[in-house]
């Protein structure tokens, strides 16, 4: 699936001009609040549910895809979703995955010193306070891992880029969990809210100007965290920009 410059961009004074490719599993879904698409996008990557099945994941998924945009000028390219199952150690694992290509201004001049910024940003974010770090020294990209957290600067074709892997515990909503049946009922009568494992994983390249592209994949399937590290490499070395002639050579 290839992915060409954003249309929605094209009036912005430095327009989003950038092209990638996703893995064929990733099957694009509709917006958020689009009427339309989603239960043929489902059916997709679902062909064995029944209807009451996919009328279910279409609520849930519209629900929670909102959540990947934080408002102001970001612009959301692409949602996407993988669902299917993997190989884990001769086991047949459930493998989902949801992506998201999204957009914004960051002012920029200078893509290395916008990626050493992103990444120092990050450094401190994930790994202050704690110790016994192990560096990572990969031919396309150098960084540190810890407990939780994962933080490479990568070399891609484009250009440099900061890359990144986290595991954390979500805690579901009471009522999410309580009107899906996932959750447990405390003597009180009070719903007790269960914690899902989650990777979050992120992809950040630094436009030729003015803008950087943020690729994101969350994944409760925690187990194939390298699989999907994989695929978040694999995407990111597609990447190509169109340069504004101003500041071509």
């Amino acid at each position: 699936m290839t992915q060409n410059p954003v249309e929605s961009a094209a009036a912005r004074e430095v327009p989003y001009a950038f092209q990638y490719t996703v893995p064929d599993e990733f099957i694009r879904l509709p917006d958020p609040t689009a009427t339309e698409g989603w239960r043929e996008a489902l059916a997709r990557l679902m062909p064995d549910a029944d209807e009451e099945q996919l009328a279910s994941a279409t609520e849930q998924m519209r629900a929670t895809l909102p959540g990947l945009s934080v408002g102001g000028e970001e612009t959301v390219v692409l949602t996407a979703m993988c669902l299917g199952t993997e190989d884990v150690g001769g086991d047949e694992r459930l493998s989902m995955g949801l992506l998201a290509v999204t957009a914004k201004p960051s002012g920029h001049h200078d893509r290395l010193l916008a990626a050493e910024g992103i990444y120092r940003a990050k450094e401190q974010k994930f790994f202050t306070g704690e110790s016994d770090l192990q560096e990572l020294d990969f031919d396309l990209g150098k960084g540190l891992q810890g407990r939780q957290d994962m933080l490479i600067a990568a070399k891609l074709p484009s250009g440099p880029g900061v890359m990144s892997a986290s595991l954390r515990l979500l805690t579901l909503p009471a009522r999410f969990a309580a009107e899906t049946g996932i959750a447990d009922i405390a003597e009180t009568g009070e719903v007790v809210r269960p914690t899902l494992p989650m990777a979050s994983l992120q992809l950040i390249i630094p436009a030729p100007r003015s803008y950087c592209v943020y690729v994101t994949i969350s994944t409760p399937s925690v187990f194939l965290l390298d699989s999907y590290c994989g695929r978040l490499a694999q995407i990111g070395r597609t990447f190509t920009f169109d340069v504004p002639e101003e500041i071509k050579p």
